[in-house]
């Protein structure tokens, strides 16, 4: 049985590693956002009022990734 080497041209592996590690951050910042809005979501009125946040800001922060997409 014979194995194939795939070569892809002018893509050096640190490029790779690089874009690789790039798009995992990205999702890992992504992630973080969801979790955060979530958090947001749930804070009842005195929670946002300590940390200087209207509902109206804190819905409106929920709602990005749906008028963003």
């Amino acid at each position: 049985m014979q194995s194939i080497t795939l070569r892809l041209p002018h893509m050096p592996r640190v490029g790779l590693a690089r874009a690789a590690a790039s798009l995992m951050a990205r999702v890992q910042h992504w992630r973080r956002l969801r979790e955060t809005r979530r958090y947001l979501a749930d804070m009842d009125e005195h929670m946002l009022h300590d940390i200087g946040v209207s509902r109206a800001q804190a819905l409106f922060d929920v709602d990005l990734p749906r008028k963003r997409g």
